[in-house]
């Protein structure tokens, strides 16, 4: 009889074959799910599924590396009578890295962890293909002894792993959180707030979204140890700010995803003045898919103040002592044709008071991450993040610093550049105390 024989098979013959298959049914059901979910602002089923297989294919659509737009790297201008000194901190998204620069753009230190090490399990689980898809590294936070903060996702169909690490400054890992942090941190004193989020069911704070499951983003406040205080739902506090109707303003197009914050700063006795109806202690939030910034009060869990203006899907809001607010502004508006710029901003009215976006030869352009400091003597720090570039620029626009990240891939014979993550900080050297007196020498120089 050659009915059972029909079905035995060669494995060393067939077994890339049923790999592919096995693969595609992963990608392709959970893909069908979200898409049906996400629809239209995930384009539809078919855009979904393919952009599971692309980022299996290409580095290009991980969103961690971009077409390089320039051809060298390291530094590429210092204009050292004209800028702020200091040690730059950028981390790589992709490389799972972060990397402490000096003026002359030489490393002093390098962070890095694997994803194994952070998330054993993720190569394990079918919605990250089994780890095909790539982790990533955003936001750092750099404390005098070395120790860092950092963001850590991994990618999957659907939506993200995320949470916080703490490395020391071997990059040994101290602690990991157990709430899903993602994009970004800030340190007052000895408690951390960073955005965290979860998948939940339906929900009732906001009647666009009955009935169809979210991530429901909050604000966590968390020890020193990263042991979580205190959670509040931004969603929640749109519903319960007392004198606007945000609720309505949340989109129910985009009905897992509806908000997108992607930055926080806590108010200070000092810049919460500035904001009408904030104190210190709330937090100053960017919710990318609204275009809104809005300031959280964790007392009450109400939004007591948002705004909206030019910008479009922006990153990186935050306070300046001025009582102005400095952003990236990543689509640069209505009239700008997509260029990104950094503005500073009254927020009172919204009013743009100062802006950068290069020249039209060399236009600011990140479509996603991006962030800017304001230095203590008045220039701005930027990073320009799918260009793997940083610069620091002056009140007139003037380009002082330029600094370009040196890791770079070839695809298909092109060259990629690997985009930087959400933000980049300079430290003051004197601040930066576990460097022995041998780095500090050599960044003098």
């Amino acid at each position: 009889m050659s009915g059972p024989e029909r079905v035995q098979t060669n494995p060393k013959r067939f077994g890339p074959s049923l790999l592919r298959i096995a693969v595609f049914i992963f990608a392709f059901i959970p893909g069908f799910i979200f898409g049906a979910i996400n629809y239209p602002r995930a384009m539809g089923l078919a855009a979904t599924v393919q952009l599971s297989f692309q980022q299996l294919r290409n580095k290009s659509a991980s969103g961690n590396w971009y077409p390089a737009r320039f051809e060298h790297s390291g530094l590429l201008r210092y204009d050292a009578a004209r800028t702020e000194p200091g040690y730059t901190l950028y981390t790589l998204a992709g490389d799972l890295s972060a990397h402490l620069v000096d003026m002359n753009g030489q490393e002093l230190h390098r962070w890095s962890l694997s994803r194994d090490e952070v998330m054993p399990s993720a190569a394990k689980e079918a919605r990250t293909l089994f780890g095909m898809f790539e982790p990533q590294v955003e936001a750092g936070r750099l404390f005098a002894n070395g120790d860092l903060l950092l963001v850590y996702e991994q990618k999957a169909v659907g939506a993200s792993d995320t949470l916080l690490v703490k490395l020391d400054k071997d990059s040994r890992i101290l602690w990991k959180t157990q709430v899903k942090a993602h994009h970004a941190v800030a340190v007052v004193d000895d408690k951390i707030y960073a955005l965290t989020g979860e998948n939940k069911p339906p929900t009732r704070s906001v009647p666009n979204l009955v009935g169809m499951p979210i991530i429901d983003e909050s604000v966590s406040i968390l020890a020193a140890d990263g042991v979580a205080l205190s959670t509040h739902s931004i969603l929640d506090a749109m519903a319960n700010a007392a004198s606007m109707r945000l609720a309505d303003t949340v989109p129910f197009s985009d009905r897992i995803d509806p908000l997108h914050s992607n930055s926080l700063d806590v108010l200070t006795g000092q810049t919460a003045r500035f904001i009408p109806g904030a104190k210190p202690g709330d937090v100053l939030l960017s919710l990318r898919n609204l275009d809104m910034l809005v300031v959280l009060d964790p007392e009450t869990n109400s939004i007591v103040w948002a705004l909206r203006g030019s910008w479009r899907q922006q990153h990186d809001a935050k306070m300046l002592a001025n009582g102005h607010i400095l952003l990236f502004d990543n689509q640069g508006g209505l009239m700008s044709r997509g260029r990104s710029r950094i503005l500073e901003v009254l927020p009172t009215t919204g009013a743009i008071v100062w802006s950068f976006r290069g020249t039209d030869d060399d236009a600011l352009d990140s479509e996603i991450r991006g962030g800017a400091q304001r230095l203590s003597g008045g220039n701005t720090l930027i990073s320009e993040s799918t260009a793997g570039r940083i610069l620091e620029v002056t009140p007139d626009g003037a380009v002082v610093w330029e600094y370009g990240n040196p890791l770079v891939a070839l695809e298909n014979g092109h060259k990629l550049i690997a985009s930087l993550g959400l933000n980049v900080t300079r430290y003051d050297p004197a601040y930066v105390s576990f460097l022995d007196s041998k780095q500090h020498l050599q960044a003098a120089r």
